[in-house]
């Protein structure tokens, strides 16, 4: 892989200013968000990637004439020569409170040529979020937003080195977590990433949709360009890089509410669990802090047999798998093999579409709701119509890279990376 550091476009490296003028990625907002960091500063990075609302599809040439008047005018600054940009986010975990801090870094990546596995999908992509983004890019002229990768450096070799540099700025974001920013030259670090990264099959963590909308850049581009030699601007894209053994890499469990389900089939679907799971039912008043209190214990738990959790609107259980190969002798043949062991493939594949009655190509985004916290699951329980709520655990970043490798799409929310990587902490333009 040509990994590369480039002329890193980037705010002025100011606490109180970088505080005021980064945003989440573009998929992560609202209206109500939109509305809300627009108004935070005129400068922030939400004018260069969203229009006033998520209908608005006319923004595209005001957005990018926006980017480059800011390059122009010194609100956003160009390093004089190639550089990464090492970027540190501290965090406490929103399910343990646990306190984590990971590290990585941003350059460019040139991208493989078409049918090349050099860099791994593990999600589904939809065609009209690429259409978006596109046309984004096309105006702007380049990368943004960074697609979020991982690596692998079991040594932590690279994450050694990164710890004894002393970071330009520090701020806090929206979060409230803790962000350091250094940007590097270090011969060395050139080096270690070019021996260490390079050679690696990139896994995609987050940005599957921004990773093949630079891919359909690039092909337009050339397209445009057919006597064009040697690389181009538009062969390459931004690209945050992490460890996949960096501890500060969280997944966190996406939690599956159902609508549409009776009295009698839930008792038909605790029936048919007991088959597969061990089954106890909780003492506990179904509350926010109850299912919290069960999500980061299944979460947690090490034991060899898989948990999950199933709530409804007066009970909780907890499900603790006692024969494997009678419960996967239930998935079709088509499920392969580098997922058949997921709790989140046996929910989609066994529990809702065999037990529950639930088909996710049938009408299930009006039965299902894809929730992270105990009090979304007790709101939607209680008040919103919901009858029942499946806890899963977090998916392992390994788990994720087995499939990736193997070339298969996990289920839709399988994996819920945190935190987010923060949009304009850097951006590449073609000149």
């Amino acid at each position: 892989m040509d990994i590369e550091p480039f002329k890193v476009i980037h705010y002025p490296l100011k606490s109180d200013l970088l505080e005021r003028v980064v945003c989440p990625p573009y998929d992560k907002f609202t209206n109500e968000q939109i509305e809300s960091f627009r108004n935070q500063d005129p400068h922030n990075y939400v004018w260069a990637i969203l229009g006033e609302s998520l209908q608005d599809h006319n923004y595209y040439s005001e957005a990018a004439k926006r980017l480059r008047a800011w390059v122009a005018e010194g609100v956003l600054l160009q390093e004089d020569s190639p550089k990464v940009l090492v970027y540190r986010q501290t965090y406490k975990s929103p399910l343990t409170g646990e306190e984590k801090t990971r590290t990585g870094f941003y350059a460019l990546l040139k991208l493989p040529d078409p049918g090349d596995n050099a860099v791994l999908p593990h999600e589904r992509t939809f065609s009209e979020h690429k259409a978006d983004r596109l046309k984004l890019y096309s105006e702007v002229r380049g990368t943004p937003e960074a697609i979020f990768v991982l690596y692998s450096d079991p040594k932590g070799e690279l994450g050694e080195m990164f710890n004894d540099l002393s970071p330009d700025v520090t701020f806090p974001d929206f979060h409230g977590h803790e962000n350091d920013v250094a940007l590097v030259s270090d011969p060395k670090i050139m080096e270690a990433i070019k021996r260490i990264v390079s050679p690696q099959k990139l896994l995609i963590a987050d940005g599957h949709h921004r990773y093949e909308t630079g891919q359909n850049y690039q092909a337009q581009c050339k397209a445009a360009n057919p006597d064009a030699e040697g690389p181009q601007p538009y062969d390459y894209i931004l690209v945050y890089f992490a460890a996949l053994e960096d501890p500060g890499v969280e997944i966190l469990p996406t939690h599956r509410m159902v609508k549409g389900v009776s009295e009698e089939e839930i008792e038909k679907f605790l029936k048919h669990a007991g088959d597969f799971f061990d089954i106890e039912e909780s003492d506990e008043d179904v509350s926010a802090e109850s299912i919290h209190d069960k999500a980061i214990e299944i979460h947690q738990d090490e034991s060899d047999a898989e948990v999950m959790g199933f709530v409804t609107r007066d009970k909780i259980y907890t499900l603790k798998l006692r024969d494997k190969e009678k419960l996967q002798s239930l998935l079709s043949p088509d499920v392969e093999d580098s997922i058949r062991d997921l709790p989140v493939v046996w929910l989609h594949r066994i529990f809702f579409d065999q037990l529950l009655g639930v088909t996710l190509e049938e009408g299930a985004p009006d039965r299902i709701a894809y929730v992270r916290t105990g009090s979304e699951i007790q709101a939607g329980l209680s008040r919103l119509g919901y009858d029942v709520a499946f806890i899963l655990r977090g998916t392992h970043p390994d788990e994720v890279k087995t499939a990736a490798q193997a070339g298969v799409r996990m289920p839709q929310k399988s994996t819920d990376f945190y935190p987010k990587i923060l949009s304009g902490l850097a951006a590449y333009l073609h000149p």
